[in-house]
């Protein structure tokens, strides 16, 4: 069986996220360092999934409130929640948020939706 061509999408949720992480880990280090340090993050995540997209685990977290949609990819103290979308023919992969290991999932996701929303 062939496996389906998977295309990458990342929110506008996820890159708002993104700059927050850069911004808050710049202030602790090297901004310049935190960036090399995502990069190769979001790289080891899109190597991953392009060839098994359901290689990193439901989160367990929004599993526990029943929420099976997200994966939780998690590598260098940071995770990815992201969802696979089956689609005629090929997979979506949408990165919905990328946050340090240290952050509370719910807490973030709250002060989130007060400041963008």
């Amino acid at each position: 069986m062939k496996n389906k061509p998977v295309r990458i999408q990342y929110t506008k949720t996820f890159e708002n996220l993104l700059n927050d992480l850069i911004n808050h880990l710049g202030k602790h280090s090297n901004e310049e360092q935190v960036i090399l340090r995502l990069e190769s993050f979001i790289e080891r995540f899109e190597s991953l999934v392009s060839f098994t997209p359901k290689a990193a685990p439901i989160s367990p977290y929004l599993l526990e409130l029943g929420v099976i949609l997200f994966r939780e990819f998690t590598a260098d103290n940071f995770r990815l929640l992201y969802r696979i979308i089956e689609e005629k023919g090929s997979r979506m992969i949408i990165a919905d948020v990328i946050i340090s290991q240290k952050q509370d999932i719910p807490k973030v996701l709250i002060n989130y939706c007060l400041l963008y929303k």
